[in-house]
């Protein structure tokens, strides 16, 4: 069953939460979107679950928690191909914060730290970053890894348009930019998002084995798929529910 709500005014976006029996709580946030970090946070300490799994990798986890970044020797080091492909990904997440004034991973960081509060364990879920720009680099021409890396970058120039959040819901707002990246590139996409999916569900499906409490946090962009894949793994023997939390 499917209910939805929303504030009288509109400008309440609701979060799309995605349950598997008592064990897993999928939170759909939206990179793009400004009121998913201060969601994920709620969802996080009103569940209280034993375990925070997030979208994030080793890689990435430190460069949010530490500031760590590739150095100049690093970069160069390996490759161009590989520098390229580490320029779209940030002009990628860059682009759709311009458009909505959030700072991409902002909702990683919140998930995080509310775990710590409520004593849960925190699991990076993600594909190691490498693998996913050698996937890139192999599945890529270096022309579509040129016109992509040109399409963003003038995505991201002064004057760009600002998208008008109150009057979409999240899976408005986030289905528009998935079929815009499909768009652009459908190679990028299916390393980026559908083999993330894959992978990221296989992690949840080794983690509820503990029989512990989760709550997985990922961007609203991996939440079909992965549940997909889920429904698929547990062969129905999960009880599979959806419901939007206002």
């Amino acid at each position: 069953m499917v209910a939805t709500s929303s504030s009288s005014t509109g400008s309440r976006v609701p979060s799309v939460i995605k349950r598997i029996g008592d064990h897993l709580t999928i939170v759909g946030v939206a990179h793009v979107l400004p009121r998913s970090a201060e969601e994920a946070g709620k969802i996080i300490t009103s569940e209280r679950p034993d375990i925070v799994a997030v979208e994030l990798d080793p890689a990435r986890y430190l460069a949010l928690t530490k500031g760590s970044r590739l150095n100049l020797v690093e970069a160069l080091r390996a490759g161009p191909s590989v520098m390229l492909l580490t320029a779209l990904i940030f002009l990628i997440q860059n682009r759709f914060s311009r458009q909505t004034g959030v700072e991409a991973g902002e909702e990683m960081l919140v998930a995080i730290q509310k775990a710590r509060e409520v004593g849960a364990q925190v699991q990076l879920i993600d594909r190691d970053i490498g693998i996913t720009l050698n996937r890139l680099v192999t599945a890529m021409p270096t022309r579509e890894k040129l016109r992509l890396f040109g399409q963003l970058f003038l995505g991201l120039l002064p004057g760009g348009k600002k998208v008008t959040l109150e009057s979409l819901t999240d899976e408005q707002v986030v289905e528009n930019l998935l079929t815009e990246f499909r768009g652009l590139s459908a190679r990028a996409y299916e390393v980026l998002i559908t083999e993330r999916d894959q992978y990221m569900a296989a992690r949840l499906i080794t983690l509820l084995l503990s029989g512990k409490k989760i709550v997985c946090v990922v961007g609203a962009g991996h939440v079909p798929g992965i549940y997909e894949r889920l429904s698929r793994m547990l062969s129905g023997s999960w009880s599979l529910t959806l419901e939007y939390r206002a």
